[in-house]
């Protein structure tokens, strides 16, 4: 999962939770509802399309001269930062094809919807490197037809209520600014970014949102409940999940009762900057500048735009 600065139970629960999402019936679950080329597909003809194992957070995302990708690709290294890998990532050939086709998908567990940059923002850099990263893997010299589609698809599994249970896919799309010219998808169409935002139950509540949400949230309330969901609705094995359940849920009653004594003093500070904020709009609306406005409810900027995103 995405984040900085964690403490060992939390790096913990992102590798069971990468390890989770990992799982071939997952996997298949989220090509189906969240890749176009899938969408008529069944689990079982899904999961016949995958290759190998996937790499889970052992590819480098940054760059690196010479590049160290191998064939399925995976995060980079950065002097600043550190190694920064992908969460998850593989290839998968398209069904009903001739010729083997194949995407190379990447799948992120995102769980901090304000880490300090725009997760959509991050995402489009990883899409990009998975296309600039297959030169001399993929295709060599010009060869540029062998470029192979990349998605990148992120999970944010505690989103803000007003985006909360939503899926949106970001994609290159023709505009035609003078003359006409025949659409061809092929020429083009070679990235996408898939956003999913989970959160409570509501109109939306079903499908792809409900299966990662029970995976990755509900089996807290009710394992056995979350896990029965599972199996006989989405064709995930009871056995083959069972061990990193059983494991996130010891992990996340200990980040529980540590999270509820900071939780407390966290919420307080919370509760005052979002009173803030309402006074800042409120003079904003009566014609103070901004400027004035920060200074009188003693805010950064920075703060203030985090808040009121």
């Amino acid at each position: 999962m995405a984040g900085e600065h964690k403490s060992q139970a939390h790096k913990e629960y992102d590798a069971l939770a990468k390890n989770l999402l990992a799982h071939k019936e997952v996997i298949a679950n989220i090509l189906k509802y969240a890749v176009r080329e899938f969408r008529n597909c069944s689990i079982k003809e899904i999961i016949s399309c995958l290759n190998g194992k996937p790499e889970i957070a052992t590819e480098p995302v940054d760059d690196e001269y010479p590049p160290k990708m191998d064939i399925a690709g995976s995060e980079t290294v950065s002097a600043s930062e550190g190694t920064r890998t992908y969460d998850i990532k593989f290839k998968v050939k398209l069904p009903n094809k001739d010729e083997e086709i194949e995407l190379i998908i990447n799948i992120e567990a995102q769980n901090d919807s304000h880490p300090g940059y725009i997760i959509e923002k991050r995402g489009v850099y990883y899409i990009c490197r998975m296309i600039s990263s297959q030169y001399n893997v993929e295709f060599k010299n010009s060869d540029f037809n062998k470029l192979k589609k990349v998605y990148s698809i992120w999970i944010c599994t505690h989103s803000p209520k007003k985006i909360a249970n939503t899926i949106t896919r970001y994609s290159l799309k023709p505009e035609c600014v003078v003359g006409n010219v025949p659409d061809c998808p092929k020429n083009y169409d070679l990235m996408e970014l898939v956003m999913i935002n989970l959160g409570e139950s509501d109109e939306n509540y079903d499908g792809l949102i409900k299966m990662l949400d029970t995976l990755l949230n509900k089996y807290i309330d009710d394992r056995d409940k979350a896990l029965t969901i599972l199996e006989n609705e989405y064709s995930i094995p009871f056995k083959s999940i069972n061990k990193e359940v059983d494991s996130m849920c010891n992990l996340s009653q200990g980040i529980y009762d540590k999270g509820k004594a900071e939780g407390a003093i966290e919420g307080k500070i919370q509760g005052k900057i979002e009173g803030k904020i309402e006074m800042i709009k409120a003079m904003l609306e009566e014609g103070t500048t901004l400027e004035t406005a920060l200074r009188i409810a003693k805010i950064d900027k920075e703060t203030y735009e985090k808040y009121n995103s």
